[in-house]
């Protein structure tokens, strides 16, 4: 091609790109425009450089190029204009749209001039391409004559022909797979499981089996499907039969089926973008059948089709045709539960090991520093088994003595991130987040504000996200939030002691999520991009004795909506005079035996939701616990692992609280010690849980005066025997969940009071011996959850006075309500073991 040949173009568009990248990275002023325009540079220089080679050694003109060459001279003058303006509205508005006019030239410039000489080299080159026409005819004719010959199977001549003509084919088509990194380690046992799943029989069938292959970012899955694609049987059952795309966040589809058929037609690409939306959408389909008309006619026999980072199930669907033998493997950062899913589970401590060692002192390197071997694990432990870590990391300390890598220990023990210490990762990860919905956004940052390793419950979420983005009290927004997040690999839902009871009353019970701690630590980063008095989400790790010192130096009030505080067991309580006056939701993590709450408290006026959780071997016993009396306007308190020594007037005296929930906390005697005085606690309250309260042994009295009262959840207290009878004065309840406490022997007969009563859950009490004789006048009980109640042996005949009334229960306590025709009896298959484990 005459236009291209100049070395200077392909030169000049090389430090375009350069230039591009650095501005890039130092202003946010122009990055969409820059990062359209870094795309459109990456994929036209390969082009170039080829095009430039080639004209060489054609020994063509530079003449037409000249022009061009201009062009991109002004385009590099024109970006570092950008880095220039910082302010000037005017002046970033005006540059943005030449950007995006210097973007459309070259488009346009392969568009229009790259074709025209594309279109005249191709009739220059027509008459050599008819002077050899006739011998390759001749000479493909001797090919079928030879395979004719091989044989007198007629179909075995016919299958050796096509195979072979396939295999010439498949040289001159895209989707190639990529070239396989070399020195791999690890993924022997991932990559023996995975290919067991692509080569199993279920595989084989006719509507094109899909396969995912479902991780977060950087850990490994493209490499995974390579090394697949060259185990010697994948290859001995899928041969030249292996197709291989790499799809990203905006695929093209008709540039996708475009590099298959003719991989070096970029022009046909280009076109294709700019298309009407209509003329796209029939594009597609008649693209779909020249791909799958391809794919029946040009390919014989078994097919494996790898797609690679897949952001949307709905694009796998432009490759689904029903062709026997045709695989489909998938990878993505998500989960796509209507498809079979291969998790890639972390690495194992060994191959972990292996492959930073690879990484760290590569193969030839010589000589060598003498690292000991306790430091190595060490730096293997601090990058948390994840593969791009391990190699960043490693790479880093290539070549480096023992103080570089004790500095490096030293900085990732102190809590400094990984993603600080490289970009890379850092945008690897956020490719992730930056994919979700605006609302999935913020739920995702939340996480950051627990600490790392450990398990935090859906219930802790739920209380925040009522509040901060309008869930439903009932956990069904909160759990479908969770979910989304586990189909991307932003977070781990684990199911402990899952409740799959028709009945269960809150969807957040007994759920629980982990997060791997790149991804807790890239929540962090993006919440604190600013500064520290202007963040919406604050949160301070103390390491030592006292708070970090960044956070006593701010002498301004902070803005932060969301404060999250963790602290350790030397933790001594000296407090900052910090003012945080717009803080609505607080989250306390504990790890000491001692707390005293902060006295900046007083001044947290707006405060509505209030999280502590204590992560220590001992309950945490606050010296302060009546300082939360001057939080009036707190909604939501949640309390876990923590000792109620006392409640006092002004603790009780939450005039706006309407959910409290008391998690392994030891109870005592606190509520025994309120006198008469406290006529009415909590006035507003709505809710009340305690779950694990192991030194409860009967359901508070003084709380029977909350008469606005509808939820109350006591579960898993295995040593609470008994309900008093004024606990019919709750006459606003709606449901009572009693669950697993083992040693409660009846229900107070004044439940059946309790005429808004809609869903009872007595779920493996083991003691109870009898429901309440006249449970028959709860006209509004539409739910009794009665499984495992071993201890029951007659049924009241008032339950023939039940209506639109469900009883869920194992087969042996159904036969018990099989005479009350009345009543819909639910069998559930009991999971004795699960049973057992919860009640443990």
């Amino acid at each position: 091609m005459a236009m291209l040949v100049d070395p200077l173009l392909s030169e000049s568009i090389s430090k375009l790109l350069e230039i591009v990248i650095s501005v890039a990275k130092t202003t946010a002023n122009f990055k969409p425009q820059l990062e359209q325009l870094k795309i459109t540079l990456e994929r036209i220089g390969p082009i170039i450089y080829e095009i430039r080679e080639l004209d060489r050694k054609l020994d063509r003109s530079k003449e037409e190029s000249e022009m061009f060459v201009y062009e991109i001279q002004d385009a590099r003058k024109l970006v570092r204009k950008c880095l220039k303006i910082k302010r000037n509205l005017i002046k970033r508005f005006t540059h943005s749209l030449k950007l995006k006019d210097l973007d459309q030239k070259l488009l346009r410039f392969f568009q229009i001039e790259v074709q025209a000489s594309q279109s005249r080299d191709i009739k220059q080159t027509l008459v050599e391409v008819n002077r050899v026409s006739d011998r390759m005819e001749t000479l493909a004719t001797d090919v079928r004559n030879l395979g004719q010959t091989l044989s007198k199977n007629s179909s075995m001549s016919m299958s050796f022909s096509r195979e072979h003509e396939t295999t010439l084919e498949r040289e001159k088509l895209g989707w190639r797979v990529p070239t396989l990194p070399r020195g791999i380690v690890a993924f022997e046992k991932p990559l023996e499981n995975l290919k067991a799943m692509v080569l199993a029989d279920k595989m084989d069938c006719d509507d094109g089996s899909v396969m995912v292959v479902s991780a977060p970012g950087g850990c490994g899955k493209t490499t995974l499907v390579t090394m697949l694609c060259y185990d010697a049987e994948i290859q001995a059952k899928f041969g030249e039969r292996i197709f291989f795309v790499t799809v990203s966040e905006t695929p093209n589809f008709l540039v996708f089926v475009n590099d298959l058929l003719n991989p070096n037609s970029f022009a046909q690409q280009a076109q294709s973008q700019i298309g009407t939306a209509n003329a796209k959408q029939n594009s597609i389909e008649d693209t779909k059948n020249k791909l799958e008309n391809f794919l029946r006619e040009k390919v014989s026999g078994p097919l494996l089709l790898v797609l690679d980072d897949v952001w949307s199930d709905s694009f796998i669907e432009n490759f689904a045709f029903n062709i026997t033998g045709y695989t489909i493997l998938v990878t993505s950062r998500m989960v796509f539960p209507k498809h079979d899913m291969f998790q890639f589970d972390p690495l194992s401590d060994e191959d972990a090991k292996i492959l930073f060692h690879r990484s760290a002192f590569p193969e030839g390197r010589r000589p060598r520093p003498t690292i000991h071997k306790d430091l190595v694990n060490q730096m293997v432990k601090c990058c948390k088994k994840h593969p791009l870590t391990l190699s960043v990391v490693g790479s880093s300390l290539d070549g480096k003595d023992e103080t570089a890598w004790r500095y490096m220990l030293k900085l990732l023990s102190q809590g400094q991130s990984v993603l600080d210490l490289n970009v890379d990762i850092l945008n690897r990860l956020e490719r992730s987040f930056q994919a979700l919905d605006d609302r999935f956004k913020e739920c995702f940052l939340d996480f950051g504000l627990f600490p790392e390793d450990q398990r935090i419950p859906a219930t802790a979420l739920l209380n925040m996200w009522v509040h901060l983005y309008e869930h439903e009290d009932d956990g069904s927004d909160t759990l479908a939030k969770i979910f989304e997040l586990s189909y991307r690999n932003l977070v781990n839902l684990m199911n402990i002691g899952l409740r799959k009871d028709p009945g269960t009353v809150n969807f957040c019970e007994q759920q629980f999520v982990t997060q791997h701690d790149l991804l807790r630590q890239l929540a962090i980063n993006l919440s604190s991009k600013v500064a520290l008095a202007q963040r919406t989400r604050l949160i301070i790790s103390a390491h030592g004795e006292d708070l970090p010192t960044s956070i006593s130096k701010v002498k301004e009030p902070m803005q932060a909506r969301i404060l999250s505080i963790s602290t350790g067991e030397s933790f001594a309580s000296r407090w900052c005079n910090m003012e945080v006056p717009e803080v609505e939701v607080l989250v306390l993590n504990l790890m000491s035996k001692t707390y005293t709450l902060p006295y900046f408290f007083e001044k947290m006026q707006k405060l509505k939701v209030l999280n502590v959780t204590n992560y220590g071997l001992y309950p945490t016993e606050f010296e302060n616990f009546h300082l939360l009396g001057c939080l009036s306007n707190l909604t939501r308190i949640r309390l876990e692992r923590v000792t109620i020594s006392s409640l006092s007037g002004p603790t009780l005296a939450l005039v706006n609280l309407q959910k409290i929930s008391f998690i392994m906390c030891k109870i005592g005697n606190a509520f025994e010690k309120l006198s008469s005085e406290h006529p009415n606690i909590w006035p507003r309250l709505v809710e009340i849980e305690m779950d694990y309260c192991q030194d409860l042994l009967e359901f508070p009295a003084i709380l029977c005066s909350s008469v606005h009262l509808k939820n109350v959840s006591i579960t898993n207290c295995n040593e609470m025997c008994g309900i008093s009878e004024e606990f019919g004065k709750l006459t606003s309840l709606e449901t009572l969940s009693l669950c697993s406490c083992t040693k409660l022997e009846k229900l107070p007969e004044s439940v059946t009071r309790l005429e808004k009563l809609s869903i009872v859950d007595i779920s493996d009490c083991l003691s109870l011996s009898e429901l309440p004789k006249e449970i028959g006048k709860l006209s509004g009980l539409r739910t009794i959850n009665m499984k495992g109640c071993t201890g029951v042996h007659e049924i009241p005949t008032s339950v023939k006075e039940l209506s639109n009334t469900q009883v869920i229960c194992n087969e042996e306590i159904s036969y018990q309500w099989q005479d009350f025709s009345n009543v819909e009896v639910i069998v559930v298959e009991e999971d004795r073991l699960e049973s057992l484990m919860r009640i443990i």
